[in-house]
């Protein structure tokens, strides 16, 4: 195994900083970083998006994927250049200071946790339609004491569990695609070739001009959350500098092409006001409809199987990067030091089971008070997705630009455009804050999202009064490695 990169201590023991164990192949990064993104939402057909573009939910989903491509690769610059606990947390703290750090560290651990609680009340309901008499709760408990029994297990048996999660939900869309294709250039047994035709009726390709694109661009950033999964994992990867690079760029790929191409599969199978107006149940998924036509018995319980794994998925991923972060803020003792602590396999139980209480807390209130509760938490969602993206870019900038004053060599993965490609996105993050004010259904997350971030500042000051130091950020570690002419040891 190659070791580029990696310090001694690594190479000796196979562990990361903090315990943390290197145990992750490329291609279950890869999939880690799809687990958090590709989740329900595509496959109960995006209709919200849909009824905002019309067919023109294609360059929506396109726009939104160039976006998250360039998300995704600043963090890779950053995190192969630092592969270390707390992923692209870590290097805010290195690089924005130690409130940039407590920032994105809590903020992803916050919204991980309710992404966590609304993926497992989501497969309680799945649960249900199978069994009715079963209710939501108890089908939420189950879910919750899988993911939770998962995440405790080694980081081994973490990275396969949810490499064969992604696999279903894949297999699922390739599926979709090529029968998608047949039926719409070929036809089926007694059904007629669908054609183009849907793509331009109804009000043409585009009914709610540009505003509607660009409206359903701001609601997909929502579908691509989670990609940051992929830089969470740096710390457990085998060989760092060449998996993290590699899984981003197939993860993001992946991505944009299951989602575009899925995405434009659904309005040219079916006019795109008939899936605007459905209501996202199981029954009326265009996967569905898509195994009906070619006659595939059990159709909708197929599909069922796979909404479960794709939420457990999803739900097992988030909590894996919620708790990761958790753990990475102990170490740099912004957090109790109990949550840095890690077993003899590596696995942070104390930030797990930290992790797993703030996913309970979300799923009760998620079930119990659906419409208040519930509406707070997918404010707090919305708002703090768009500010790990933020964050992501600033310490990026912050990256370039302090390396460059110091003369340090540039990481082996590098942004296309550099600084320019980031400034560019930032932009485009900035007016998507805006936009949520005017895009029903999200116009709870600024009311609720900006309260949020006065908590999480009040909370650092409150904190950092007790702290007189912290300890070396991975950059001062590095720096202080060059000094000594040896390799950073992360």
């Amino acid at each position: 195994m190659s070791n580029q990169g990696e310090g001694p201590i690594e190479a000796a023991t196979g562990t990361a900083e903090g315990g943390l164990v290197r145990g992750l192949t490329s291609a279950q990064i890869a999939m880690i970083g799809l687990s958090g993104a590709l989740g329900t939402g595509l496959f109960l057909g995006s209709s919200s998006m849909i009824a905002a573009a019309g067919p023109g939910v294609i360059v929506s989903y396109t726009l939104t994927g160039l976006l998250a491509l360039v998300v995704v690769w600043c963090l890779a610059e950053m995190t192969v250049t630092h592969p270390v606990a707390g992923g692209f947390g870590a290097v805010a703290h290195a690089y924005l200071g130690p409130l940039g750090g407590w920032l994105m560290r809590w903020n992803v651990a916050i919204v991980m946790c309710i992404a966590v609680g609304a993926e497992v009340v989501a497969t309680g309901g799945y649960i249900s339609y199978w069994w009715p008499q079963v209710p939501i709760g108890v089908g939420t408990v189950l879910a919750s004491a899988l993911i939770i029994t998962i995440n405790l297990a080694t980081v081994k048996a973490y990275g396969t569990s949810e490499y064969w999660f992604s696999v279903i939900k894949v297999a699922m869309v390739v599926i979709f695609i090529v029968l998608g294709v047949v039926l719409i250039f070929f036809g089926a047994p007694g059904r007629p070739a669908v054609g183009l035709g849907n793509l331009t009726a109804h009000g043409g390709f585009a009914p709610f001009g540009v505003g509607g694109i660009l409206i359903a661009a701001v609601m997909g950033i929502f579908s691509f959350g989670g990609i940051e999964n992929v830089a969470v994992a740096a710390a457990e990867s085998e060989t760092p500098r060449r998996d993290v690079p590699r899984a981003a760029r197939a993860m993001i790929l992946r991505l944009v092409m299951f989602y575009v191409v899925a995405v434009a599969i659904v309005v040219t199978l079916q006019p795109w006001t008939v899936t605007a107006a459905s209501e996202g149940t199981v029954l009326e998924s265009p996967f569905v409809r898509v195994l009906d036509q070619v006659n595939v018995p059990q159709a909708a319980n197929i599909m069922n199987f796979v909404l479960i794994t794709a939420a457990l998925s999803s739900a097992n991923g988030c909590l894996y990067a919620s708790a990761r972060m958790l753990h990475s803020l102990s170490r740099d003792g912004l957090a109790p030091a109990a949550l840095g602590r890690t077993s003899s396999h590596g696995a942070p139980r104390a930030a797990v089971a930290a992790a797993g209480l703030g996913m309970v807390i979300a799923s009760v209130l998620a079930i119990v008070s659906p419409d208040q509760a519930f509406q707070t938490l997918f404010g707090v969602l919305v708002f703090g997705l768009l500010t790990t993206w933020t964050l992501t870019i600033c310490s990026f900038l912050a990256f370039r630009r302090r390396r460059a004053a110091l003369g340090l060599p540039p990481a082996p993965a590098r942004l296309f455009g550099g600084v320019v490609t980031a400034v560019i996105a930032l932009a485009c993050i900035a007016a998507a804050y805006v936009a949520l004010a005017f895009i029903p259904g999200l116009a709870v997350a600024l009311p609720t999202g900006i309260p949020y971030v006065v908590i999480l500042l009040v909370g650092y000051a409150l904190v950092r009064r007790r702290i007189t130091s912290f300890p070396p950020s991975v950059l001062d570690r590095e720096l202080a490695a060059r000094e000594r002419g040896e390799e950073p040891v992360h």
